[in-house]
């Protein structure tokens, strides 16, 4: 067996290593996505914050309603009484207590709410005895 040394033609080239990094094309490819991302968190955002302020304009709507409510409830029955409230913040009401048979009354309240998202309207009604 002869050993023979091989020429530099006969040697395997092996692949020089590439240098190490992100090309533009790959660096802008990733800015889009996160570009992307970034305004769908935004406009989820936007929706979560409209709905919040529709659901506490509902949680004062109802609130009111029924602080009203209570509060006639807890007066002497002196027969039949309605009225309206308004405040300048957009929050109308409507109540009413009527007596019906059998020393009850029925009491109701409508409360309407304006907010950023249309109007929010609570209607509450109940018997109470006398």
């Amino acid at each position: 067996m002869s050993l023979r040394s091989a020429t530099s033609s006969q040697r395997a080239t092996e692949p020089t290593p590439a240098p190490g990094g992100f090309t533009l094309v790959e660096l802008l490819v990733a800015l889009l996505l996160l570009d992307v991302g970034l305004l769908a968190l935004v406009g989820f955002a936007t929706a979560l914050y409209r709905d919040g302020s529709s659901t506490r304009a509902s949680a004062r709507a109802w609130s009111i309603a029924s602080a009203r409510v209570e509060r006639m409830a807890s007066l002497p029955c002196d027969g039949t009484s309605a009225g309206t409230a308004t405040s300048p913040v957009g929050v109308s009401e409507w109540f009413s207590d009527a007596p019906t048979p059998n020393d009850t009354r029925i009491l109701a309240d409508s409360v309407r709410v304006e907010s950023s998202r249309g109007t929010q309207v609570a209607v509450l009604r109940t018997s109470a005895r006398c």
